[in-house]
């Protein structure tokens, strides 16, 4: 059976909960999984000029739209994308945002609750083919993914790299400022050039730390050691002579953090060794998720593997530190 959340925007975690989490039941002896959360609001990832209130704001009053059929519900990501311009919009005077597939790359962005997609569909220009409705699964930095829509420039208006104008650039990165996201990644695209892969670091917890049976498949990939580090809200189970990380409140899991270069080729190596087979398979063994990292000196939005399976099948280490087996 599902579990049905109450929405609400004082939490983003409660109308955001994902699979994978282990109850507080669960936390004390991993007896019972979890029934999964099914979503009671539906969602939008916004990465390009919707992420500005003061520019949404104004179309909508201009357009006769209700602003408030959006509500933010806080940053996101959205995984295996890059942002491209590859569009001239004649409203933008330039060129408008798009996304395109790219293993190892994340769009910074946001999630939102969606209560009318009138307007958001209007300013996207669907009914004129200028933008078309996209699923997808974003990701926050506590491990959850989130199934939600997003919009990709239709195949018909995409044609070679047409540079931004200042007004949409600033429009852009006041918007990801608004969500604590960086500018890089935007000015990249802005200028044409191709997204670096970040986050490049990598939390590991089993069988891929250093003196562990598998190290060896990560370390050629390795430029950079941070050593020990930590994942919050989760819990470690012991699946097999391998562990597992699943999500849970107020737990800790013990690990370390590697930072990598090729992180197109590292991930590629990695998904098949965790049996992660895409965001929307329903068939995958780990998720390739992001998590807040802490080490010594601070902490760092790092990649991890998440398992997927029924925790209440599988014992607790209540430490949350992998000793091998």
């Amino acid at each position: 059976a599902l579990r049905v959340c109450e929405c609400t925007n004082r939490r983003f975690r409660t109308c955001l909960t994902g699979l994978g989490s282990l109850s507080a039941e669960g936390r004390a002896g991993a007896e019972a999984a979890p029934a999964p959360v099914l979503h009671c609001c539906v969602l939008y990832f916004a990465y390009g000029s919707n992420l500005d209130s003061e520019n949404w704001d104004l179309w909508c009053a201009n357009k006769g739209f209700d602003a408030g059929s959006i509500e933010p519900l806080g940053p996101a990501w959205l995984p295996d994308h890059e942002l491209v311009f590859h569009y001239k919009s004649r409203l933008r005077n330039g060129g408008a945002l798009d996304v395109r597939p790219r293993l190892g790359a994340v769009i910074p962005g946001a999630l939102f609750q969606v209560h009318d997609w009138e307007g958001l569909d209007a300013k996207e220009g669907v009914s004129g083919g200028y933008y078309r409705r996209l699923s997808v699964t974003a990701l926050t930095d506590d491990g959850r993914a989130h199934q939600a829509t997003t919009y990709r420039v239709c195949e018909a208006r995409v044609g070679s790299f047409v540079s931004p104008s200042p007004e949409y650039r600033e429009i852009v990165m006041r918007g990801l400022s608004r969500f604590g996201h960086r500018h890089d990644g935007f000015l990249e695209a802005a200028s044409n050039a191709p997204a670096s892969a970040s986050p490049s670091a990598i939390f590991t917890y089993g069988t891929l730390m250093r003196g562990e049976r598998n190290h060896q498949l990560m370390a050629p990939r390795v430029v950079r050691a941070h050593g020990p580090a930590r994942v919050g809200d989760a819990a470690l189970l012991q699946i097999d002579w391998y562990p597992g990380l699943v999500l849970s409140e107020g737990g800790t899991v013990y690990g370390e953090l590697y930072e990598l270069h090729d992180v197109a080729t590292a991930l590629q190596e990695l998904d098949s060794y965790e049996d992660f087979l895409g965001y929307q398979s329903a068939s995958s063994l780990y998720r390739r998720s992001l998590m807040k990292a802490v080490t010594s000196r601070g902490s760092m939005l790092a990649w991890t593997y998440i398992f997927l399976g029924d925790a209440g099948q599988f014992s607790l280490i209540p430490s949350g530190r992998w000793s091998g087996a």
